[in-house]
């Protein structure tokens, strides 16, 4: 997939700015567990000036991301080998399991 660069006024261009991309990658790079990737961003961001609170957070979003799945799965697993299985959350909810709220994963967790 290409974007087509559009202008603003003056000839500014439109889209993310530098920093932004490579944030975005950087968090990418975590999610996909491709270190070559993720030090060449870091190396970028830190050329550009980017603040590492910036990086820290692109890390976590990514992290996040990368780790409810995960969660979910967890949970799963357990609640069908350890926990009896059946039923949408076996009483418990894989949303809290998480440490998110009830619900907030998707799963209909209201009528367990």
């Amino acid at each position: 997939m290409t974007a087509q660069s559009h202008s603003h006024a003056e000839g500014t261009p439109a889209g993310l700015d530098d920093i932004t991309l490579h944030l975005i990658a950087l968090g990418a790079s975590v999610a996909a567990n491709a270190e070559r990737a993720f030090r060449a961003h870091h190396a970028q961001l830190e050329t550009l000036g980017a603040s590492k609170e910036d990086m820290i957070q692109a890390v976590n979003i990514a992290l996040r991301v990368k780790g409810d799945p995960h969660q979910q799965m967890l949970s799963l697993a357990e609640q069908s080998l350890v926990g009896g299985g059946g039923g949408c959350c076996e009483g418990g909810c894989a949303c809290e399991a998480a440490g998110m709220e009830r619900g907030a994963c998707g799963d209909d967790c209201e009528s367990c």
